[in-house]
């Protein structure tokens, strides 16, 4: 068995695509420039290296959830200047504030984008290696209620927690009852100060104490989520989804 067939079967057995797909092309380049043994290394190195990031990346978009990919690229940064103006955006496209382990509130009405800053903030979030979960505040919570006892629903409490960034989409959406915001505050308190949560609602922030059922936990909530966040109020801005936008909300 000739060497190249041979290093391409070791390849395949170690799990290594990246290196094994660009073999022969490596091989034409090494004869082609005169490369040392240690460059033509590098080199199939690297390929698999940017075959491996390039997989997990997929992985953890797939693992965020985040439905519809939605990415600043394909954000008009234009058309809701007076809601988001575009230095704002880009601002929040550095994600200093997760750099900083702040949370970040992006309160407005329906349709002027918040859901896509949001999830475009989680895209750029994985594409520096961290995992992001994307939920919608309810359905989250109605998870963890379903089976309280269950260890699905502690593996999804702890994945929450451990999340480099959590998104918790239409927040105060409706009122929560005792044991949702105690399972709000446990979640709140633990990844106070150890990553960053970004919280989208229709509603400021003023109005949220309203639907909790108890004042003192409420007050307790949002001490954990609001205070010290980066906060985004608006009360006007364009709908995309009255204006036909379909690929932005």
């Amino acid at each position: 068995m000739e060497i190249k067939q041979h290093l391409e079967q070791n390849m395949k057995r170690l799990k290594m695509p990246g290196m094994m797909y660009n073999l022969e092309l490596r091989l034409q380049e090494a004869r082609e420039n005169q490369l040392g043994h240690l460059e033509f290394l590098s080199l199939l190195f690297q390929d698999e290296l940017l075959n491996r990031e390039g997989n997990n990346f997929q992985k953890r978009i797939k693992a965020a959830g985040f439905g519809v990919i939605k990415t600043f690229e394909g954000f008009d940064f234009n058309f809701n200047e007076e809601a988001f103006s575009s230095s704002l955006i880009r601002d929040l496209a550095t994600c200093h504030f997760w750099e900083q382990r702040r949370n970040l509130v992006l309160c407005g009405p329906s349709g002027i984008g918040k859901s896509h800053i949001a999830k475009a903030i989680g895209h750029e979030i994985c594409r520096r290696g961290e995992n992001v979960l994307f939920k919608k505040t309810g359905k989250l919570l109605q998870e963890l209620m379903k089976l309280p006892h269950s260890g699905r629903a502690e593996r999804l409490f702890r994945k929450c927690v451990k999340a480099g960034l959590l998104i918790l989409d239409d927040f105060a959406f409706r009122k929560f009852d005792q044991k949702e915001s105690e399972l709000l505050y446990g979640l709140a308190d633990e990844r106070l100060g150890r990553a960053s949560t970004i919280l989208t609602s229709n509603r400021p922030p003023q109005d949220w104490y309203g639907i909790f059922p108890d004042p003192v936990i409420g007050q307790a909530i949002l001490d954990r989520l609001v205070s010290g966040a980066v906060k985004v109020i608006t009360t006007k801005g364009k709908s995309y989804r009255k204006e036909g936008k379909f690929g932005i909300e």
